[in-house]
């Protein structure tokens, strides 16, 4: 600035500082204005921008890091470095003198010059604190979040039993005969358990249930294969054989003469999958289903090196208690166990006994005792023992190598279970249960190719698969599965099933497209129709269920056109396609006019029985828990009409006071619910009602 300038400006001020300024309403108006422009940029960043916060928190989601919102990073990442009986320095001391200097500056700062560098102190100051806060935001911004604890991996059931139930149980629990499992671990109705109906929910304790019952992929090839077959004999067939071999059972060629019986009457849909998961696995997978998954789930919760872990499984030890049984079981039956142990072709029941007491944590290993007397007070009074095997004098260094690694790899992997059930519920009726392929019932003589296929699954990324399951492939007849576009999957349902996908392409089940013959698909008449593409949706009566029920007030709200349209186009909104693209329009007109004989209501088409149409459903949904513990059972007519510890289970003619309708319908007098997942279908319990009602009939 010139001389003169100053001199011309300094003399301007100094007139204006004569004459002063009001605060009213000179001051007050450049406030107010300030303040306005203040007031509109806040609430037009709150309507078009929103607070940034945070995820809410969610306690059942582990993987879920919490954090407070940006404005208090600092202050957290400042606790960092004052821990344990520090932490008064981070949150009360430092943060007290940082306020308390802001107040006293006032009184602090006394200095008339106005720039910064002639209040060095006070600068100074305010440079670290601002500074400091800088520093500690980005910090905090930058850190990588805390890695999770080796507890939060691995097999989630069998992580809810160690934490909930092994303290008093020990590592396995023996089920008595006649037990409503679900019913004693929601209520606890026995003396000293809690009701844990409070602390764990449906699923979870259904789930534990399972755990605790359902037999995995190696107990099914025990109970139905091992009498003809090794393990090792099977693992080399290709997984198309083994699955014609099911289908076919005693009509398979091998099979021939051989007594074998229907599969399916034998082996529910669940359990013959499992048995080809187990067959068709990995070797490391497959030992540990058959000599690991007893006691630890389908994966087991480590933190540590490769090495140490092999060398965990070599030794093995006696690093578990095993729970007391001197009060629990007979003398008798103690003493027939230690002979069995002892010398087991000495005892010819020891083996039953060995099954219903000790296969949960000894899978298929005898303990081998050397001494009758100490077998027999190592039972009765349990303690430490050589729960788990020395596997190094039981499997080879390869088998070892193969078991460490899978060890490694399932701690990431989802819970294979529950994806096994989607997958089983949802895909395989199209896709086969190994992703095999068929006929597509939605394209005449159209043939689904594999999904399970190295070549499929290395040419399609997570993405793309979540994408297919979510929005469906309309053009081929495949409905969208994800909620959000009217399927009934949630996203982690959705990923659910991507990662078990992905979980074939190390040992992919299969190769090639299965050799089937083609299939008339949608080709037949409007029954046909109805039943291959419309029935699983909206039930084989058109009494609903995931999509619309045709009752009577439906049939009268629609015409012909209307839904010959809805059908021909579909909805947007829901999963239902638009068939006008797979059938032609003779094909949804003979559809319209069979929907037109729908009532709604479920019916049954001749007489029911229970061989053809009972046995079926108790197969699927029922003989995993009662098939095999005592109590009601469903698994022939006799047992199902005369078994049962409350009273009359079935009574011929009278379905409302027979029990097993009560607990279907949530009627039963004590609350028990059957089953306890509530995955039962409404026309299959409505089928139970009435073949009840007919006089319960066995053919």
């Amino acid at each position: 600035m010139r001389p003169e300038d100053r001199e011309e400006y300094l003399e301007k001020y100094a007139e204006e500082k004569k004459k002063g300024e009001f605060f009213f309403p000179d001051a007050i108006f450049k406030d107010a204005i300030v303040m306005l422009v203040v007031f509109v940029t806040m609430v037009a960043l709150s309507i078009f921008e929103g607070a940034s916060l945070e995820e809410i928190a969610d306690p059942s989601d582990s993987s879920y890091t919490p954090r407070p919102e940006w404005y208090f990073l600092y202050l957290f990442q400042l606790l960092k470095y004052f821990p344990g009986n520090l932490e008064v320095i981070g949150v009360s001391v430092i943060p007290a003198l940082a306020l308390g200097f802001l107040i006293a500056l006032p009184w602090t700062d006394r200095s008339t010059r106005r720039h910064w560098s002639g209040r060095p102190v006070v600068t100074g100051i305010t440079a670290v604190m601002i500074g400091g806060s800088v520093f500690l935001t980005v910090q905090a911004l930058t850190a990588a979040p805390p890695p999770a604890s080796a507890t939060t991996l691995g097999d989630q059931t069998a992580k809810v039993y160690t934490e909930n139930c092994s303290g008093c149980h020990g590592s396995t629990i023996a089920i008595r005969p006649g037990v409503d499992l679900f019913a004693v671990i929601q209520g606890g109705t026995h003396d000293g358990m809690p009701a844990w109906n409070s602390d764990l929910s449906a699923s979870e304790i259904d789930a534990l249930v399972g755990f605790l019952l359902s037999p995995n992929g190696y107990v099914v090839f025990q109970e139905s294969c091992a009498e003809c077959h090794t393990v090792e004999s099977l693992v080399e067939i290709d997984a198309i054989e083994l699955r014609k071999a099911l289908e076919e059972g005693p009509d398979y060629g091998p099979h021939a003469d051989l007594g074998i019986p229907p599969w399916d009457d034998v082996l529910n849909a669940g359990q013959q999958a499992k048995l080809l998961n187990f067959l068709t696995a990995p070797d490391g997978a497959r030992i540990w289903t058959r000599e690991c998954a007893a006691c630890h789930g389908q994966s087991v919760a480590y933190e540590g090196s490769r090495e140490e872990l092999r060398e965990l499984i070599r030794l093995g030890g006696g690093h578990l208690e095993m729970p007391a049984f001197g009060a629990s079981i007979s003398p008798a039956d103690i003493e027939t166990l230690a002979v069995y142990v002892t010398n087991p072709s000495a005892a010819p029941n020891g083996g039953e006994l060995f099954g219903q007491y000790c296969i949960s944590c000894h899978a298929t290993r005898v303990p081998r005792a050397s001494d009758l007397q100490l077998a027999q007070e190592a039972i009765a009074k349990g303690g430490a023992h050589e729960d788990m095997p020395i596997w190094g004098e039981v499997l080879t260094e390869e088998q070892l190598d193969a078991l460490v690694d899978y060890v490694l790899t399932a701690l990431e992997l989802p819970n294979l279970s529950e994806a096994e059930r989607l997958y089983s519920e949802n895909c395989s009726s199209c896709h086969g249960d190994l992703g095999e392929g068929g006929p597509n019932p939605a394209r005449a003589g159209d043939i689904i190719a594999p999904i399970s296929t190295a070549e499929y699954l290395s040419t399609r990324d997570d993405a793309t698969l979540r994408a297919i399951i979510s929005q469906g492939q309309p053009n081929f007849g495949m409905s969208p599965f994800g909620d959000s576009f009217g399927g009934p999957l949630d996203t982690d349902q959705v990923d659910l099933l991507v990662a078990y996908m992905r979980a074939w392409q190390a040992n992919p089940p299969v190769e090639l497209p299965p050799d089937v013959a083609g299939t008339t698909g949608g080709a037949g008449n409007g029954a046909a129709v109805y039943t291959s593409l419309c029935s699983q949706c909206h039930g084989s009566s058109g009494e609903g269920g995931v999509g619309t029920a045709f009752d009577q007030a439906w049939q009268g709200s629609k015409s012909d056109q209307q839904i010959f349209n809805d059908i021909n186009l579909g909805h947007a909104a829901s999963a239902m396609i638009a068939w006008g693209e797979i059938l032609n329009s003779q094909q949804i007109q003979e559809l319209v006019d069979h929907i037109r004989t729908l009532t709604g209501v479920p019916t049954a088409s001749g007489p029911l029985s229970f061989v053809a149409d009972i046995r079926p459903i108790f197969q699927a949904s029922c003989d995993a828990c009662h098939g095999n513990l005592g109590g009601w059972t469903g698994t022939s007519y006799a047992e199902a009409m005369n078994t049962g510890l409350d009273g009359p289970t079935i009574i011929p003619g009278d379905p409302d006071n027979s029990l097993l309708v009560r607990s279907l319908l949530g009627t039963h007098p004590r609350g028990v619910v059957m089953p306890p997942s509530g995955s039962m279908r409404a026309t299959d319990i409505q089928k139970i009602i009435d073949w009840v009602a007919a006089g319960a009939p066995e053919r």
